[in-house]
């Protein structure tokens, strides 16, 4: 049925998205749902966004939130070095762009955004704030192997606008400071930066504690039964997650030699071992977290 109503309406001239969304207004507080990307937050989105969402109020646009953060850049983005400048400036707009939109008095706000101490101090009080965490060295693989299968942005890396030298590649971003950052997309979405250094990394181990000490709910990709218990204990309401694997959805017979050959060189010894080397930090906030939420 859904197939149907889309088709006559795209034969009309018209495109747009159906997703389901809540038939009423719920009266409890807003829920901000902080998505960490390749944590499995498309699923909860959808379950969330069918309790929660009203009409006319998506989820943010990542073609758009990049949009407005290239407004800010003056020098061409070329290569690794101009890319990480790109994603630090990034992370920091994003919790701007978040702001905007709590404003807003939204029941329900969703996206790849970022939080950070004064936003949480400004809505934390109004808003659920909720998030869920996934293991970080596994999450690195799965958001390298995603964009590289679906992101067309030359300004982003990796993106799947070149698949030669897919091993190389690898080599020259885990030795990157874009490396870094990818390996660090979990503590930046939940304190609004990506660590500087290795030192600043350590430091900003208190600030995310803190920051997600705030949150009303954090859940973990392994368990989300206990997350959909805790969203119910919060709410009132039952969400329904389903599955939604976006990366094999985005996936062409020809891209299959990429994913492959990804997944194998990802998983050779001393590949892993630099990935949880840059992951380092991450994997200490995740057990933090674990122990505390879980």
């Amino acid at each position: 049925m859904k197939k149907a109503i889309k088709k006559l309406i795209n034969h009309l001239g018209y495109d747009f998205k159906l997703y389901r969304i809540a038939k009423h207004q719920q009266e409890s507080q807003p829920i901000c749902f902080v998505h960490v990307p390749k944590s499995g937050g498309i699923s909860i989105d959808l379950a969330l966004r069918e309790q929660f969402a009203i009409a006319g109020q998506p989820r943010f646009s990542r073609e758009g939130a990049i949009a407005m953060s290239l407004v800010g850049i003056e020098q061409p983005i070329t290569n690794l070095d101009s890319t990480s400048q790109f994603s630090d400036h990034h992370a920091k707009q994003l919790t701007g762009l978040l702001a905007y939109h709590l404003a807003q008095d939204w029941p329900y706000v969703s996206g790849h955004v970022t939080t950070n101490t004064q936003l949480l101090n400004q809505f934390a009080e109004h808003y659920h704030f909720i998030t869920v965490l996934r293991e970080p060295v596994s999450r690195f693989k799965s958001n390298y192997i995603f964009n590289k299968l679906t992101n067309t942005l030359p300004i982003m890396a990796p993106n799947n606008l070149n698949t030669d030298n897919l091993t190389d590649e690898v080599d020259k971003i885990l030795a990157h400071r874009r490396g870094w950052q990818m390996a660090n997309i979990t503590s930046m979405c939940i304190t609004g930066r990506f660590a500087k250094d290795q030192h600043d990394a350590q430091l900003i181990r208190q600030e995310f504690s803190q920051n997600l000490n705030r949150y009303n709910v954090v859940g973990f990709l392994d368990d989300l039964p206990s997350f959909t218990s805790q969203i119910k204990q919060l709410t009132n309401q039952q969400i329904n997650i389903g599955s939604h694997n976006v990366t094999a959805s985005h996936l062409e017979p020809s891209q299959q030699h990429v994913k492959d050959t990804l997944q194998s060189y990802l998983s050779e010894p001393h590949i892993k071992k630099q990935i949880e080397h840059l992951c380092r930090f991450e994997s200490e906030n995740y057990l933090r977290a674990k122990e505390k939420y879980s």
